[in-house]
């Protein structure tokens, strides 16, 4: 045994061979992990960096949002009452989240707006002030690890600020747990680093998989923007700011009149706005200055729309050109949205990379592990797979042999023939079901071919994921799903890639049955073609296009699918509805290669329900 600490769990088949992998490798190099759900990656890693923290090193546990970082933390406590590990891990979150003057609003506000409050205010502060003056932060490190409410209250309490008070902490954690963020964008993580020194921490990123897509320099404004923006002006009596932004608002719409749903195109700056716009943009900057001022000293929230228009074009100019770099045009829920897509993962994350004493990349669905790894710049790694413990025992899988989502459009002929093997399959498995779509548009295909009325002629409740849903919504919507397990008769629906398909975790009877419907690839827009191009650049035409258009969907699908198996006991059926998986069939998790039945969407009123016993 490589530490004298004991394993908080009875361990399950791998978990010690994996933390001695780990630690072992740990002293050569980098480590990518790819691991099944229900394994347990996240106590497995902490038992492998235990020598390493006895030694002063410290630990980076990076997740996807701020609202995941108390999971690690969580985890180390377990090891704190069961194990004896004494180290303080914590939870961090940023400014938005922790900043007591911002709740006084009584409206969410966003980075930006928070940011702002904090720098006009923080001399004037009262909570800032206080603790400023002194606080007796060792009641707080004694406990040994604290989540984001746990530190909320105490400042709370206190009467200090939170923001300030973890980093305080900062200066005594042996592990911090905080989002992808602070990592990849030096200008949140640079003042991190004085207290918490990345160069000598070890980085552990959480569900990696999700790096490929991360959109890191990108901003996005729509039609609504250019709308307020205009009106501000107008509000100000600036006539020639007034005239910028319509002149950008008419030739956008123009522009970009044919734009169907989910479609996109590439554009450049110069075709929406007028010649040599910079001090125009700089006039209007100054402008959105000015309301955010006016509406901070009136106790408004101070957000500015044309603020953001002018920070938007000057960034889009600044960027043009650039290689890896698009402005892209998209029509979602109706509305026009004009983004900066920055597509340089890989030359962005290698210099990240580096500026660890080691890295740990884990996730359940990395594979092909090379190609992954050569995606988000990792060039050198010991690579670990872990085999899934699931069998006939756990899982009944079936691959539908004549539906596909395959094409432009779902007809009505195949979204007709979905809602029936649909029906089918929940009218056998009598469990909570999800039916995980390949993107919003099959989705509402499904829903005009009455996907929601047959599912209620059986009993089951529908819960539909939207565009645009709030965090608090989608956690609402999350717990009366499962609240009805017991019973049996939800029925979850949405992308898969979105919020219900990826992360969230449902044990037990809490999902038992899931069904893809189509494989997530791309619509074929200016936006996928250009990923692919610039990935074709990287690494050449087949690569290119397997790395950035085949696999991310397979890995999407892979995430979805595993939703329904948490742990070993876990039982599910699972439906692949698309005949196209049998191409794909290696990209997939290795119990699905294993199981995986041919059957007629006639036939899925007749499936073998695993927790029948066969």
């Amino acid at each position: 045994m490589f530490t004298s600490v004991r394993f908080p769990y009875e361990p399950r088949p791998h978990q010690i061979e994996v933390a001695e992998a780990i630690a072992r490798e740990l002293h050569r190099g980098n480590i990518v992990l790819e691991a099944p759900t229900g394994f347990g990656k996240t106590p497995v890693v902490i038992y492998a960096l235990i020598p390493f923290l006895r030694r002063g090193v410290r630990v980076v546990w990076a997740v996807r949002t701020g609202s995941e970082t108390d999971r690690p933390v969580e985890e180390f406590k377990v090891f704190r009452e069961r194990a004896g590990l004494d180290f303080l891990a914590m939870s961090f979150r940023g400014k938005r989240d922790m900043c007591l003057l911002a709740r006084e609003f009584g409206e969410p506000l966003d980075y930006t707006e928070v940011s702002y409050i904090c720098s006009r205010q923080r001399s004037r502060c009262p909570y800032y002030r206080r603790l400023r003056r002194g606080v007796d932060v060792e009641p707080l490190v004694e406990r040994g690890a604290l989540t984001y409410g746990e530190i909320f209250e105490a400042a709370a309490e206190l009467r200090v600020c939170p923001y300030f008070l973890q980093r305080e902490l900062l200066r005594y954690a042996d592990v911090v747990s905080l989002s992808y963020n602070y990592v990849v964008n030096p200008s949140l993580g640079w003042s991190l680093r004085s207290i918490f020194p990345f160069h000598r921490s070890i980085l552990v990123v959480d569900e990696a998989h999700n790096l490929q897509g991360l959109n890191l320099g990108g901003d996005t404004i729509t039609e609504g923007t250019l709308r307020r923006a205009r009106a501000e002006a107008v509000e100000l009596g600036d006539d020639e700011v007034e005239s910028l932004v319509e002149h950008v608002e008419r030739r956008a719409l123009e522009r970009f009149r044919g734009l169907g749903e989910d479609d996109a195109e590439a554009f450049e700056p110069e075709e929406l706005l007028p010649p040599s716009p910079e001090l125009l943009l700089e006039e209007a900057l100054r402008a959105g200055q000015a309301i955010r001022e006016a509406r901070f000293r009136e106790g408004r929230r101070p957000r500015s729309s044309l603020y953001h228009f002018a920070k938007f074009f000057e960034r889009a100019l600044a960027l043009s050109g650039v290689r890896g770099v698009a402005l892209i045009a998209e029509r979602l829920g109706g509305r026009l949205h004009l983004s900066i897509w920055d597509m340089r993962a890989a030359e962005a994350f290698s210099e990240v990379w580096g500026s660890f004493k080691r890295v740990i990349l884990m996730s359940g669905t990395l594979s092909p592990v090379e190609a992954f790894a050569e995606t988000v710049g990792l060039s050198s790694y010991y690579s670990i797979s872990v085999p899934s413990p699931y069998g006939r025992g756990n899982a009944a899988v079936y691959l539908v042999r004549d539906l596909t989502t395959r094409g432009e459009e779902l007809s009505e002929e195949m979204a007709g023939r979905y809602v029936e093997a649909i029906a089918r399959l929940l009218s056998r498995v009598r469990r909570n079901a999800a039916v995980f779509t390949a993107s919003y548009r099959v989705q509402e295909g499904l829903l005009r071919a009455g996907l929601r009325g047959a599912a209620e002629a059986l009993g089951y409740e529908v819960f539909l994921e939207r565009r645009g849903m709030s965090g608090l919504e989608a956690a609402e919507m999350l717990r009366a799903f499962k609240s009805l397990a017991r019973e049996g008769r939800g029925l979850l629906v949405g992308p898969m890639g979105g919020r219900f398909a990826e992360g969230a975790d449902y044990p037990g009877e809490e999902l038992m049955c899931v069904f893809l419907a189509g494989i997530p690839f791309e619509k074929p827009t200016a936006k996928t073609r250009l990923y692919v191009e610039y990935y074709q650049e990287l690494y050449g035409e087949e690569k290119g296009r397997l790395y950035a258009y085949i696999y991310p969907a397979l890995r999407r699908a892979s995430q979805a699918l595993g939703r329904a198996l948490r742990s070993p006991r876990d039982t599910a059926v699972i439906v692949l509805g698309d005949y196209r998986y049998r191409g794909y069939m290696p990209l997939l998790p290795d119990y699905v290669r294993r199981l995986a039945e041919p059957i007629s969407h006639l036939e899925l009123d007749r499936v073998v329900l695993p927790w029948e016993g066969g």
